[in-house]
């Protein structure tokens, strides 16, 4: 067999730490940060159209179960008396 000349590459390279390597809470900040870096804020302009619209559709489903609760209650009222 031939032997193998040691080179350049075979030199023992510095230990990275891999994220099985770290500690579960180390591991969990690492996995953390890279999450965090995905997110994307939205502009004013459309947050604030989103605010409105969420603000409308909550006042309208409040009056919509507003309106079922007062049908119920005279519903019931009229079958029991």
């Amino acid at each position: 067999m031939a032997e193998r000349i040691k080179g350049k590459g075979d030199a023992p390279k510095a230990r990275r730490h891999s994220r099985t390597d770290l500690n579960p809470i180390a591991r969990y900040i690492q996995e953390l940060r890279m999450e965090w870096n995905k997110i994307t804020f939205p502009e004013r302009k459309e947050l604030y159209r989103s605010t409105v619209v969420v603000f409308i559709f909550t006042v309208v489903f409040t009056m919509v179960i507003a309106v079922f609760d007062l049908v119920v209650a005279r519903v019931f009222l009229y079958v029991l008396g």
